[in-house]
């Protein structure tokens, strides 16, 4: 029976290396930085792996880029990368690849996986996405952590120019390490939903089953198998909920600091294996003993002390080292459950599939980071059912334990058993009334502040966010915006055309702001922008930029409406030392006068230069 077992993972393994072989082997590569789609229907997302053009030291917009060197993406630029490239892994690059043959009739999206350590994308010569800051310097450069989207809608004449700007000077390794992956829109989107809402249920079942793990230590504190157990679930949580998609900082609403969270990354990756020594030892004290938990757990230790101390820039360089440690963690484990299977130890037969999977998952992840292979992390599922079977291996135990009790006092037993059902059912329903309660006060909310058409900020939202702001030091400028004609819109083509059209100047508005600006609909065809730290010159630019590409704007399903104009009033000045609200009328009567003068541009309120 051992030995079948141990024969079906092994038939796994070769199983699942070799589909994904037969995955990479067929994977359309774009070659001479062009990806030639003509002929060839794009029905799930497209890795764009392959030759791109390279230009190293410069951030360009991939003007003469066809006499660029070629690059082999995904890869990193220096030596570890899988092209084998010896750039140095601090410094800057910009990557070009056009792609041809794009159906028009088709919505377009690109999922961009995380980039060390900062990049800014261009989709024919229109900046889209950006993660952090890039630049020629390190005080410049800002990096990010997660992965990005983004939306290009249709592409006019099938012809595709991406321009990927790639800085990193808090990295030891640089570039692009996974591919893009281009596709349609609805697919991107799904796609992305169901990784995060994926990855997000695993964290909250390691979430869920470490805490009860480690509440049941504190009712019995004589055996601490479930204390490692807890704490080993609760830090391969932290591991998934900071890699990847992230799902631990969404949910929680948390952006920490680049270098807080790659120390928690690989601190997290580190400390994991000594928590499962401690268990070992905890479950196999005879076999496992407390000298053998110290020695292979010291150079883990050691290894997320130095990633403690150390600036990222040093310990990211011993990443190969650290997945040598990983993989040692791996074999070790194997191993003690392998010899507690041959001696016939109770349970471990049922942890050494879930052992093996881990492992697989592990080596796989491993590979992937060194870029020897590519494709998803298989870890989150790899966690999972590790942690499963040994929840069921300590669930298993516990019951052994106590069939001595049992034969003493069956009565009292199912009177236990029947107790601790009702308070697991009473615990259930508690939490799924609290989590109803949550996700309608949180849809209450969303509803309250968000205008339904345009997701932008509504009236009363903006008003409380000028208010929340009367202690900024800096310049702000306010833009008041009405569209022009807009009732001819909804006279000549209906509501459902003026709906589209303020959807689409949304959707614009967003795309021209930042992070940190303020994008409010005040009511009928009128928005208002709040811009921090901006004087009048920088007001005019964007005041500029947006007549410009409102002109531009294709609205979705309606390409009769077009050439779209506005008039725009702006007033800046200082929120400590002018009301909001006064600056919002400013800006209101200047862009009246714009109204009633010409139309289609913009006016700086007499008295609201500053």
């Amino acid at each position: 029976m051992r030995r079948r077992i141990c024969l079906i993972l092994a038939w796994l393994l070769i199983l699942s290396a070799t589909e994904l072989q037969a995955e990479i082997a067929q994977e359309f590569r774009a070659q001479q930085g062009v990806m030639n789609l003509s002929g060839r229907p794009v029905t799930q997302p497209l890795a764009l792996a392959g030759e791109w053009r390279f230009a190293w030291q410069q951030l360009s917009d991939g003007t003469g880029s066809h006499d660029w060197p070629l690059f082999t993406m995904p890869s990193t630029w220096d030596e570890n990368g899988q092209a084998g490239y010896e750039y140095p892994g601090q410094g800057y690059a910009t990557f070009v690849l056009d792609i041809q043959g794009l159906d028009p009739q088709v919505d377009w999206a690109l999922f961009v996986p995380e980039i060390a350590t900062s990049f800014r994308l261009l989709a024919n010569g229109r900046d889209i996405l950006h993660g952090g800051r890039v630049g020629t310097a390190r005080q410049e450069v800002q990096p990010y952590q997660g992965n990005r989207w983004v939306r290009l809608g249709g592409i006019a004449d099938g012809r595709l120019q991406l321009v990927l700007q790639v800085a990193n000077y808090h990295h030891h390794s640089a570039g692009p390490w996974q591919p893009l992956l281009l596709g349609p829109e609805d697919q991107i989107t799904r796609g992305y939903a169901q990784h995060v809402i994926y990855e997000a249920v695993i964290l909250l079942l390691l979430l869920l089953i470490g805490l009860l793990l480690v509440m049941e230590y504190t009712v019995d504190r004589k055996d601490r198998t479930g204390l490692w157990l807890g704490l080993f679930t609760l830090m391969l949580g932290v591991r998934l909920g900071t890699t990847s998609f992230a799902p631990l900082y969404w949910m929680l609403s948390l952006n920490p600091p680049w270098e807080l969270h790659i120390r928690v990354i690989y601190i997290s990756m580190l400390v994991s294996p000594v928590l499962l020594f401690g268990w070992l030892h905890s479950a196999f004290g005879t076999d496992f003993s407390r000298s053998l938990r110290n020695l292979f757990s010291l150079p883990f230790l050691l290894a997320a002390l130095l990633c403690l101390l150390l600036p990222p820039l040093w310990f990211t360089a011993l990443l190969g080292i650290f997945g040598g440690l990983l993989l040692l963690g791996v074999v070790v484990a194997t191993s003690v459950l392998l010899r507690m299977v041959y001696l016939g130890r109770r349970g471990a037969w049922l942890i050494l599939p879930g052992t093996m999977l881990l492992g697989v998952a592990v080596i796989h992840d491993v590979l992937l980071n060194n870029q020897l292979l590519s494709g998803q992390y298989w870890s989150p599922l790899g966690f999972l059912i590790f942690i499963v079977s040994m929840i069921c291996n300590f669930l298993l135990n516990r019951v052994w334990s106590r069939q001595e009790i049992v034969r003493l006092s069956e009565e009292l037993r199912l009177i236990n058993r029947e107790l601790e059902q009702r308070v697991a059912e009473r615990t259930q329903a508690l939490a799924e009334k609290a989590n109803a309660l949550l996700d309608a006060n949180q849809q209450l909310q969303v509803l309250a502040d968000v205008d339904g058409l345009t997701g932008l900020l509504n009236r009363r939202a903006l008003l409380e966010q000028l208010q929340q702001l009367k202690q900024w030091q800096g310049s702000v400028a306010v833009l008041w915006i009405d569209l022009d004609h807009f009732k001819r819109i909804n006279d000549g083509f209906g509501h459902a055309a003026g709906d589209a059209v303020l959807a689409a100047f949304g959707a614009l508005l967003r795309r021209l702001g930042r992070d940190r600006d303020r994008l409010a609909r005040l009511g009928g065809e009128e928005f208002a922008v709040l811009l921090l730290d901006c004087g009048a010159e920088g007001a005019e630019t964007f005041a500029r930029r947006l007549q410009q590409q409102l002109r531009e704007l294709q609205v979705p399903d309606w390409p009769q409406i077009h050439n779209l104009s506005a008039s725009t009033g702006i007033a800046v000045g200082r929120l400590g030392e002018t009301d909001g609200e006064e600056l919002l009328n400013a800006a209101d009567q200047a862009m009246y006068e714009v109204k009633h003068s010409t139309r289609d541009g913009y006016k700086i309120a007499a008295d609201y230069r500053r």
